[in-house]
C-alpha cells in the first residue's frame, strides 16, 4: 500500500508542475484590479529577505507549519531561490494521515522576468523511514526522482523497473515541452499581478496579488504586501499556506 502512495504521490508532484505550462484566464474580481507586472511582485518579495513563519491549512485545520526564505544570488537581478521548510499532517490515497518533513526550493531566473528555472521537493515519512526527492528542470521539463527505504533505493526514474504510470506520465511532460515550443509565438503569460487592498485587524491594507493559472489543475494566489512580505498563498490543492499578520488580522480576505 505505501508504494501506491509513492506512485500517487510522484504523479501529484507531475501534475503540480504542469501549472507552469498553462495559461487560462482570471476570476473577474482580479481583471478590474489595477494590473501589475509579475515580475514586480517577485522583486518586492525576494529584496525582503525575513523569514516568515507560515502555517499550513486544510480548509479551517492547522495541519502544520513552516519558514519560508528567499535569497538573491549576488544584485537585485541576479538570480534568486525561494525556500519552504516544515512539517505537518498530509493524507495518502489509502486514507491515512502520516507526519511528514517537508522541503520546497524554487531556483528563479534573472529580473526582469524571473523565469522559474528548477524546483526541487523532498518529503519525508519519518513513520516509514521513506524519503522522496523530485526534481524538476524547467528549461528541459525533465522530471527525475529517486524514492529511499532506510537508506535504500526503491524507485528511481533512471531505473529499469519504473512503474509504467509514472513513465507515461513524465513523458507527456516532456511532449507538453515540445508543443510549447511549437507555439513558443504565444506571448500570453502564465502568471498574472494585481494591486488592490484587503482588511487587516479592521485597516484598510495595500497589497499585491500573483495568481497562476491551469485549467487541468486550478488557481495558486499569493498575497504580498507592498513592503514584499508574504501573507498568504491558496491552492487548488486543498491546502493553504497563511502568515501570522493574516491569522491574526483578518478571518476572511475582502478585495478592494
Amino acid at each position: 500500500m505505501i508504494y501506491k502512495s509513492i506512485i500517487a504521490i510522484i504523479l501529484v508532484f507531475w501534475a503540480t508542475m504542469t501549472v507552469w505550462l498553462f495559461t487560462s484566464t482570471y476570476y473577474p474580481e482580479f481583471e478590474r484590479l489595477p494590473e501589475v507586472e509579475p515580475a514586480l511582485i517577485l522583486n518586492k518579495f525576494l529584496e525582503n529577505d525575513e523569514v516568515t513563519h507560515l502555517f499550513v491549512y486544510e480548509g479551517e485545520k492547522n495541519i502544520g507549519d513552516g519558514m519560508l526564505s528567499s535569497r538573491l544570488n549576488d544584485d537585485l537581478t541576479s538570480e534568486a531561490e525561494v525556500r519552504f521548510v516544515g512539517k505537518g499532517y498530509l493524507k495518502f490515497p489509502d486514507n491515512n494521515t502520516r507526519m511528514v518533513n517537508l522541503r520546497v526550493s524554487l531556483r528563479l531566473g534573472t529580473s526582469p522576468l524571473r523565469r522559474l528555472k528548477e524546483v526541487n521537493f523532498k518529503i519525508s515519512l519519518k513513520d516509514s523511514d521513506i524519503d522522496m526527492i523530485f526534481s524538476f528542470n524547467a528549461d528541459s521539463y525533465d522530471l527525475n526522482y529517486k524514492v529511499y527505504q532506510s537508506g535504500e533505493i526503491i524507485a528511481d526514474s533512471s531505473g529499469e523497473n519504473e512503474n509504467p504510470e509514472v513513465k507515461e506520465a513524465r513523458l507527456l511532460l516532456k511532449l507538453l515541452k515540445v508543443n510549447s515550443n511549437v507555439n513558443e509565438n504565444n506571448t500570453e503569460s502564465i502568471a498574472e499581478g494585481r494591486w488592490g487592498n484587503i482588511m487587516i485587524a479592521g485597516h484598510r491594507t495595500p497589497v499585491y496579488f500573483l495568481q497562476l493559472n491551469a485549467p487541468t489543475i486550478g488557481k495558486i494566489k499569493i498575497t504580498v504586501s507592498e513592503a514584499g512580505e508574504f501573507l498568504e498563498m491558496k491552492t487548488p490543492f486543498g491546502y493553504d499556506l497563511k502568515s501570522k499578520v493574516v491569522l491574526n488580522g483578518k478571518k476572511g480576505v475582502q478585495i478592494y
